[in-house]
């Protein structure tokens, strides 16, 4: 089916991000706004029924993939349930999960039961200090686990690493023999101004190039994959030379891929983010629960994502950056 969800730039979105809940088990630095006890409400929250209903609103416009986020979508109970009717929509091909990986391993064979087809977890340290420094909490070894927990259940299984310069880029080498070891795919992302604790500046980001002159240096060569599904993706993607390991590159400060972007996203109180810098976005849940048809609905969607703006490039270019630009723990990955 010709996705209905197409913008001015004329890029067609595909993919939602939904997120389930504000509330996290972890204080991320890159995140989390500091001491954070400022909760939404359950009342405030979409309900299971709620996401499902837009989920299938938003398939028979044409999105094709979902992923469940949060904050940390795993601290709300039964996830496994939403799984599971998402995954009876039609016109839905993958249901993945984007996660800290702290509680994964306790619940993934019930997720991956329930349809959970891909499973992406956040890792920014081996070291357990750091990691507690960077997350406010520890548990790295357990992260670990579940990373392999997941590959075990037969998941689609990729690490997100947020590399920050001066925190975490002395181990981006440690990382790819991580993926090279045990073959998966590490996907590094540059620093952006998502950040609660409004700590990001320029300086503080690792670039793609950097990273890669420094794998480089100290690995081998790694070479850049094709994309052999030619679908739209934000990871540019490379391995070594003997295909072992999958290395993925996320540069969006210095090479953005706003004009690919085919993704929209749901905040966990409800609204409609057509680019993860959009704020506040759009009401989708005061619309729902006022009443509105589905056909309503889809008209305020459409109309919305026809209008989607051109993203962070243009403040890239206007020089508009700054820290707190939106907070990641109530839109997700």
């Amino acid at each position: 089916m010709a996705s209905k969800l197409v913008d001015k730039y004329g890029r067609i979105a595909k993919k939602l991000r939904i997120s389930v809940t504000d509330r996290c088990n972890m204080r991320c630095i890159y995140c989390m706004p500091t001491n954070n006890a400022d909760w939404l409400d359950d009342s405030q929250v979409l309900s299971f029924n709620e996401i499902v209903r837009l989920a299938s609103i938003f398939a028979d416009l044409g999105i094709e993939k979902i992923r469940i986020t949060g904050g940390e979508p795993l601290v709300r109970p039964s996830l496994e349930n939403l799984i599971n009717s998402i995954s009876m929509i039609p016109g839905i091909k993958g249901i993945g999960l984007t996660t800290n990986g702290l509680l994964l391993a306790d619940q993934v064979k019930q997720l991956s039961s329930a349809g959970l087809s891909s499973v992406n977890v956040s890792l920014d340290s081996f070291k357990e200090d750091r990691f507690k420094m960077m997350t406010g909490v520890k548990g790295v070894n357990k992260v670990i686990s579940s990373i392999h927990n997941a590959n075990d259940a037969g998941l689609d299984v990729k690490l997100n690493t947020v590399v920050i310069r001066g925190w975490n880029d002395d181990e981006i080498v440690d990382f790819a023999l991580f993926a090279r070891d045990n073959g998966f795919t590490v996907r590094f992302i540059e620093f952006m101004p998502l950040d609660g604790t409004g700590i990001w500046k320029h300086d503080l980001v690792f670039s793609k190039k950097e990273m890669i002159e420094r794998i480089n240096l100290n690995l081998g060569e790694i070479v850049k994959l094709h994309n052999i599904d030619n679908q739209p993706e934000p990871a540019m993607l490379y391995s070594f030379i003997d295909g072992k390991g999958i290395l993925g590159f996320i540069p969006s400060i210095t090479e953005p891929f706003c004009g690919n972007c085919d993704r929209a996203r749901i905040t966990s109180d409800g609204r409609l983010l057509t680019c993860l810098f959009e704020n506040p976005g759009r009401d989708l849940k005061g619309i729902m629960r006022s009443g509105a048809t589905d056909e309503v609905i889809e008209r305020y969607i459409v109309d919305s994502m026809s209008n989607k703006p051109e993203g962070i490039i243009k403040m890239i270019k206007t020089k508009s950056l700054k820290p707190t630009l939106n907070l990641m723990h109530t839109i997700g990955g």
